[in-house]
């Protein structure tokens, strides 16, 4: 005889309203029923072994599986801040229903389709909405008490104990009021859900059965115009109380209101689940270009397998590693009128009285850097950039100038500088030797800027006949004008484009660009201008990569600017004037997608899921900017957390200083218990991701471990930054650091390059023993911990030093498995 199965639902009462911010709006979350209570008129779908009840007033939302219940969605929906009443409800199919809400005017669709719950919200007409009133539909509330752990794609991904208090404070002080376009780097969220209290279940021959919590992710199928808002619940006397609350809303504007807003509710057995789910749905709608299909249109992918990453700094004609006459270069210099008469006050004070001297002098490191950026800054100023003139005769004009400032310099002051063919302060002939002796097999070598290849096009030849990706940094996102900021070239865009393709908020304001600095552009104005400058970049730099910033950070917005000068085709916003998120993440898509056709290896910064066509790698997803605003690490230069200055343009002490990092950035960002790898579940085999490039490989000194196994773990690459200094030779500590990865690095990443990463486990109770899993069969187990550690590893017991990881790498026709060990030095 069967056992029946029983039900009892535990209601939790005195749920407190709370206050939603979104976008200027005060919204009051009103509490239609005790959590856990199921309306009279609630709408039930079926679909196999699988039922879904749904509040269609308040979207209050029970999943029912396996004989539990689950709790998704607390019953708070609401419309501009008001309940709903529901009308015109049908519900003649098992799995599909629809409803009106009044007074919005929102038809709402639900559909269950095996382990997927499809919403759909319809705005049928505008009336109402206005630039500075729109529509805001509150339609998710965390249900914490149900929840234990939330899964969310800031960066890589993070993993937050809904009870912990210190990601509940940060997640309310620095993530509320994220979109799911930039912020969350892909558009969804997992939730760990424990079934329903108290209730129990029995299977057919009577034994009753623990059943784990489970993991439901909300995919946002249209990711344009949402926010999140995150809140620090009070304190409870129960430790295990729940301290982060989350909602979501989306909003209707007059750009956006015909596109219907669409969730995927999909539910799954781990953490990975969500990430997988959407990897496949990016499939489904065409969206994926694998590494292996983009290999196919450039072989040049093959040449950044197993790559590292190095930025190289400078762009400035000599390094002081050219200078072989300091005594001589000093009286020269201020002996050349036409070029001392661009010295500095300070070059004039500290450098001036020491040409007096009848024996040679002895300059300390201050005043040779101060006697090459004299040099340079005197050539710049002598033979100058044309300014306001088309992209072609833009870039040309630099060309020529460069070629004006190298021979000046070799026909006058030869006798105190090596051969002219070897000068460079970033890439040079000096530097490509020690890569050589270094056995440096695989690079992808980015520079400032194209103009050290303007000044050396021969070293980027033997670069690239190396085997090397050698990539200019490149941008057109900020115009500025170049008296606010003379260092930064690619921001330096004609006036009149500036002024033009300024995006224009709802508030009838300008949006301000990076740091204040003039004006965010719109990237479906003016199109031409990127493409030619971008071509003649090209051309004249022979580069084979190119990095585009920010592109592919999903960073879309709202342009409410005269639609005239726009060239995105087909936005339904377009017809009212300006343009949509999602037209302007197509603009960017377009623009990536064009370089990505001229024969270059295309990346850009972060690679957000919405803005990746064309992309092969991408910078910023493993380790992101943190503390912006703190005065520790961005002030205090006798600070250990201090990250260090702007300066000197040649090797910025930001970059190439070390810092330890300070709490509570390091037990949140760092701590291997709080990571989870949802970004590679998703983009592994498809686009190559690593650390942004404020935050290289070897930035963080006592973190540097846990972010080297955890890219080994991950399989993504290192990056070190490099000046002409720091590869003086193959014994230099960053050279060294480089030989180090690459001998774990390399093998790994060219075994595992494109497969999909499609498992992530705890070995232990704590995380500090973690391990993915490939779709080859491969695996990889790092251990975090300080101690030697057993583990089992298929069928045997292993032992792995402290601080390192293990690989055995699938081999095909049975054999075994190769095996890759490495420890972070």
């Amino acid at each position: 005889m069967k056992t029946p199965i029983l039900l009892k639902a535990v209601p939790v009462m005195g749920q407190l309203a709370r206050l939603q911010p979104c976008n200027a709006i005060l919204l009051s979350a009103i509490l239609i029923l005790p959590f856990g209570q199921v309306a009279a008129d609630t709408i039930s779908l079926r679909d196999n072994h699988q039922r879904v009840e749904i509040d269609p007033e308040s979207l209050a939302i029970a999943w029912h599986t396996d004989g539990l219940i689950y709790d998704l969605n607390q019953a708070s929906a609401t419309v501009n801040g008001e309940k709903q009443s529901v009308s015109q409800r049908q519900n003649s199919q098992r799995n599909k229903a629809s409803w009106l809400w009044q007074p919005s005017n929102i038809r709402v669709t639900a559909q269950l389709e095996s382990n997927d719950v499809k919403l759909q919200f319809q705005l049928l007409s505008d009336v109402g909405i206005a630039r500075s009133h729109p529509i805001v539909l509150n339609w998710f509330d965390l249900p914490e008490t149900a929840t234990t752990e939330l899964l969310l794609p800031f960066n890589e991904g993070i993993r937050v104990p809904v009870n912990h208090r210190l990601w509940a404070r940060y997640l309310q002080d620095e993530y509320s009021g994220s979109n799911s376009t930039q912020d969350l780097k892909m558009p969804f969220w997992t939730q760990k859900v424990r079934q329903r209290a108290a209730s129990q279940v029995s299977t057919d021959n009577g034994s009753e059965l623990d059943h784990p919590a489970r993991y439901f992710s909300y995919l946002l199928v249209n990711p344009f115009n949402n926010a999140l808002e995150f809140k620090e619940v009070t304190a409870k006397a129960a430790e295990a109380s729940p301290a982060v609350d989350m909602v979501s809303s989306h909003t209707f504007t007059p750009l956006n209101w015909k596109k219907p807003f669409q969730v995927m509710i999909h539910s799954g057995q781990d953490r990975l689940s969500g990430a997988i789910r959407y990897r496949r749905w990016r499939e489904e709608q065409g969206e994926r270009e694998s590494l292996r299909d983009k290999t196919a249109r450039n072989p040049d992918v093959s040449k950044i397998i197993g790559a590292s990453h190095v930025y190289l700094f400078g762009s400035d004609g000599i390094s002081q590693s050219d200078v072989t006459d300091w005594t001589g270069l000093l009286k020269w210099y201020f002996h050349q009128l036409d070029l001392s008469a661009f010295a500095s006050h300070e070059a004039q004070t500290q450098l001036l009285p020491l040409t007096t001297a009848k024996q040679p002098v002895s300059l300390d490191h201050y005043q040779k850097r101060l006697l090459v950026e004299s040099v340079n800054r005197s050539l710049s100023a002598l033979f100058p950039f044309s300014e306001d003139v088309g992209p072609w005769e833009q870039i040309t004009g630099q060309f020529d100038a460069i070629q004006k400032r190298k021979t000046y310099l070799a026909s006058h002051a030869v006798p105190f500088l090596i051969a002219p063919e070897k000068w460079g302060q970033s890439l040079s002939l000096p530097v490509l030797e020690t890569f050589k002796q270094a056995g440096l097999q695989k690079l992808w070598l980015g520079l400032d800027n194209w103009l050290p290849a303007f000044y050396q096009p021969e070293v980027i030849k033997q670069a690239k006949a190396a085997g090397y990706l050698v990539a200019t940094y490149d941008s057109y996102n900020t115009a500025i004008d170049k008296s606010d900021n003379e260092s930064w070239l690619t921001a330096h865009i004609p006036e009149a484009i500036g002024t033009r393709c300024a995006i224009e908020r709802a508030d009838g304001q300008n949006q301000a660009g990076f740091r204040g600095q003039g004006n965010y552009l719109n990237p479906g104005c003016e199109t031409d201008y990127a493409k030619q400058r971008i071509s003649r970049i090209l051309e004249l730099g022979q580069f084979n990569s190119l990095f585009l910033d920010v592109d592919a950070t999903g960073m879309v917005r709202e342009d409410y600017s005269d639609k005239s000068r726009l060239t995105a085709l087909g936005d339904e916003s377009a017809a009212t004037g300006g343009m949509s998120e999602q037209a302007m993440a197509q603009a960017f898509n377009d623009r990536l997608e064009w370089v990505s056709r001229q024969g270059v290896l295309l990346g850009s910064e972060d690679g957000n899921s919405i803005t990746t066509q064309g992309v092969v790698f991408a910078h910023g997803m493993e380790t992101t900017g943190f503390g912006w605003t703190d005065k520790e690490m961005k002030h205090n230069r006798q600070s250990p957390y201090y990250l260090g200055a702007w300066y000197p343009d040649n090797k910025p002490a930001f970059f190439f200083k070390p810092a330890i990092v300070k709490e509570p950035y390091r037990t949140l960002f760092f701590s291997p218990a709080f990571k989870v790898p949802l970004y590679q579940a998703v983009f592994h085999d498809e686009l190559i991701n690593n650390h942004h490039w404020h935050m290289d490989s070897l930035k963080f000194s006592d973190v540097k471990g846990i972010r080297d196994l955890t890219s080994m773990l991950y399989n993504t690459p290192p990056m070190v930054h490099l000046t002409r200094d720091e590869a003086e030779s193959a014994t230099s500590p960053r050279i060294k650091a480089l030989q180090d990865y690459q001998q774990g690095f390399m093998p790994l990443h060219q075994a595992l390059w494109d497969k999909a990463l499609v498992g992530f486990d705890w070995l232990n109770s704590d995380g500090t023993l973690q391990r993915t899993r490939f779709s080859d069969g491969t695996q990889i187990v790092a251990n975090f911990s300080h101690n030697v550690t057993q583990v089992r590893v298929a069928s045997q017991v292993v032992t792995l030093p402290a601080m390192s990881i293990r690989a055995e790498i699938s081999q095909t026709n049975g054999k075994s498995p190769k095996v890759i060990t490495w420890q972070s030095q």
